[in-house]
């Protein structure tokens, strides 16, 4: 019994050795797989103004990134404040991004969430009063991306008390094995 067990080991053996990518190369990757896992840890949220004050944005003569100046939460440096963006600095990522936006009394609310200049998407509100719009997506992010709130030209937003945000989170990393499936 215990010599047939032993065979039956040296099998297995055999067959993860001779399989392509033996067991050395696929510990390696599971083991590089795993560090991304537990090492991602981003979640980020601002609001435009750091103040409770009636504070307004705009109209601007020309698109301008807006600067969530209060931050409540930033696990993982996700979101830096000089730049009012979040940037990708490891490995593709999946993440979810959100934005919310008060339109003033007498202003029209044009915002765009955008990726390396491109826009991703939008919010949108033409006010007769104080209103609030409000979109979300998930993106794929990867290394050397650049996420951010961009104030549309002869627009204007407002905030009081954290009422026009920006915020995002990471879903998850995407392996080396969700890569190949992607393809």
């Amino acid at each position: 019994m215990k010599s047939s067990l032993f065979l039956v080991a040296v099998l297995v053996c055999g067959l993860v050795g001779a399989q392509q990518g033996g067991l050395p190369e696929r510990v390696q990757k599971l083991e590089a797989d795993n560090d991304v896992l537990t090492k991602s840890r981003v979640a980020f949220s601002a609001a435009l103004v750091d103040t409770n004050d009636w504070t307004a944005k705009g109209p601007l003569e020309a698109d301008e990134t807006l600067k969530f100046e209060r931050v409540i939460t930033n696990i993982g440096n996700g979101y830096d404040p000089a730049t009012g963006g979040r940037d990708s600095l490891r490995s593709v990522r999946l993440y979810y991004i959100q934005v919310t936006g008060i339109a003033g009394p007498n202003g029209e609310l044009h915002a765009g969430v955008k990726k390396n200049g491109l826009n991703m998407f939008a919010i949108y509100h033409k006010a007769r009063t104080q209103a609030g719009a409000s979109n979300a997506m998930v993106l794929v992010l990867e290394q050397g991306d650049r996420v951010y709130v961009q104030l549309w030209a002869g627009k204007t937003i407002v905030d009081q008390g954290r009422l026009s945000t920006f915020t995002g989170f990471l879903v998850f990393p995407i392996t080396t094995q969700l890569r190949q499936i992607k393809k």
